[in-house]
């Protein structure tokens, strides 16, 4: 896959870049999320093996990317006794919604507050600067 890489004058974003900043999660966890939605739904040791991690590393990226809806976690009662989850990814479509919706929502909120700002607040600006 190729890295989809869009420049500002500010700083140059990918995929991972965005994923981590609108969800919160670290660029493992969009590996682990990446890997899941190739490779369907998957046990912790099958993504633990793909990505050569410790089951534990993978496990706690796992619960991440549960925690914020970019993963679902289903148990599997074994007959014998005990269980196991599979984790399935949300689809990449969902994902792209979610992020054009928050950044559309950022945006509307930052013209907003930049609207607002007015002289007296920049020359407050300015001091609090030189105080720094």
């Amino acid at each position: 896959m190729s890295k989809l890489i869009f420049k500002t004058p500010c700083s140059t974003f990918t995929l991972e870049s965005i994923m981590c900043c609108i969800f919160g999660i670290k660029p493992f966890d969009v590996a682990v999320y990446l890997t899941l939605l190739k490779e369907g739904t998957s046990r912790v040791n099958t993504i633990a093996e793909l990505l050569n991690r410790d089951r534990s590393t993978v496990q706690r990226s796992l619960q991440n990317l549960v925690n914020v809806g970019l993963v679902k976690r289903k148990q599997v009662n074994l007959k014998v006794g005990g269980y196991f989850y599979n984790y399935e990814a949300i689809p990449f479509s969902e994902v792209q919604s979610i992020i054009v919706d928050t950044m559309e929502e950022w945006c509307r909120e930052v013209k907003k507050w930049i609207t607002k700002i007015e002289d007296k607040d920049l020359e407050k600006y300015i001091e609090e600067l030189k105080n720094n």
